[in-house]
């Protein structure tokens, strides 16, 4: 290697590695393939009678075509709110970073569930931030727990917070949905310590079983919460369109961030005229069925196949928590598998600092639920040789 000047976010590189070819991918929550929707309609559409849009620059923030559809969209999840205050991006991640880069400076507090998601960890780690982590059960962030290390760090004269992370449905990874009671406090402490909810939800349409619960951005009536939504879930990933959702003040901020001359133009007007012929919605209705199916073929062969786990059923979502038991170290299983050809993500990458070592990440999206069971089945060979070791 030269001799580089690496900047401090970059010192430290952790590497991208590919799976090797052939392995059962049940790492990253991809979209399975006979899901993908056919637009090749919506593109023609796009390349012909909207090519000198599409074809062009878009505008820092958006076209306002989807911006008035995304408006619309999330109107039934209670969120009232006009093009004014919603911004494309490249997907959801994309949206986080530029609240990174309107908010943080090297060692700013993000307040995060622990566990939480992996790639939001490295973003906040980009931005040099440092983390308050918080404990979660099955509804959610603890917000008492929450609320009293607020109070003693004020208290003691300390900054506090920032920003707050979280995926409140059918968390990334552990699957769980924070409760109204919760989601509401949220929005209350973020007014009282002065900090803002980046609320992160791409699985919330990918619902099977209960009842939905309001966003967080539904009780925020202080413009406290930044809502980052993405068409990866609902559509397809490789159209890398997301949106934020902000008072106009931080959605002005965040575009003086957004360096790209314009989120694509052409696949912008794709999602739009999917939107209005009403594929969006008919395309979610299908995940919701195949999505389903995967996850009980997951938790079916985690039962038959790793009995000594514990595991909570999540009730919409890509992903499965999975708790082993004490002694039984995630890394080292998660390359026992690899060497079986199933990749599955150790829960260690999952926690900022202090990481528990007896947990998985196993997702369902991508792989059928034919492969889901030959995977699940490698994995628990894979387990009970670690235990007769």
């Amino acid at each position: 290697m030269g001799n580089y000047h690496f900047a401090n976010r970059a010192k430290s590189a952790r590497g991208h590695k590919a799976l090797p070819p052939g392995t059962l991918n049940m790492c990253g929550g991809l979209a399975f393939g006979s899901t993908m929707p056919d637009i090749s309609r919506e593109a023609t559409e796009a390349a012909q009678s909207f090519r000198t849009e599409s074809l062009q620059y878009s505008g820092v923030l958006g076209l306002n075509d989807l911006r008035d559809e995304i408006a619309a969209y999330v109107a039934s999840d209670g969120i009232v709110c006009t093009r004014d205050e919603i911004m494309v991006v490249n997907g959801a991640k994309h949206g986080i970073d530029l609240a990174c880069r309107v908010f943080l400076e090297p060692g700013d507090q993000v307040v995060v569930t622990a566990p939480t998601y992996i790639t939001a960890i490295a973003i906040f780690r980009s931005h040099e931030a440092s983390f308050l982590t918080v404990e979660q059960d099955g509804d959610g962030m603890l917000t008492d727990d929450l609320e009293h290390k607020l109070r003693e760090m004020e208290a003691r004269g300390e900054r506090l917070p920032k920003l707050l992370y979280d995926v409140p449905d059918f968390h990334n990874p552990s699957g769980v949905t924070l409760s109204a009671e919760r989601r509401h406090k949220l929005v209350e402490l973020a007014k009282r310590f002065g900090f803002v909810i980046v609320e992160d939800d791409p699985y919330r349409r990918i619902r099977f079983e209960g009842a939905d619960v309001p966003t967080i951005k539904s009780f925020d009536d202080a413009g406290v919460v930044i809502s980052v939504g993405t068409s990866s879930k609902i559509v397809a990933p490789g159209l890398r369109l997301g949106w934020t959702i902000a008072d106009p003040a931080l959605i002005a901020r965040m575009a003086d961030q957004k360096a790209d001359g314009g989120t694509s133009a052409f696949t912008q007007r794709i999602l739009v005229q999917l939107f209005r012929g009403n594929r969006v919605a008919c395309h979610i209705d299908e995940l919701k069925q195949t999505m389903g199916a995967h996850r009980e073929a997951m938790l079916g062969a985690l039962a038959r196949f790793l009995p000594a786990a514990r595991i909570r059923r999540p009730h919409g979502g890509y992903f499965v928590w999975v708790e082993l038991p004490e002694g039984i170290d995630s890394e080292v299983l998660a390359a026992a598998a690899l060497r079986r050809g199933v990749g599955v993500h150790s829960g260690t990458l999952c926690y900022p600092e202090e990481p528990r070592r007896n947990f998985l990440r196993v997702c369902y999206s991508f792989v059928s639920p034919e492969q889901i069971v030959h995977g699940i089945a490698q994995l628990g060979k894979a387990y009970d040789e670690l235990r007769s070791a």
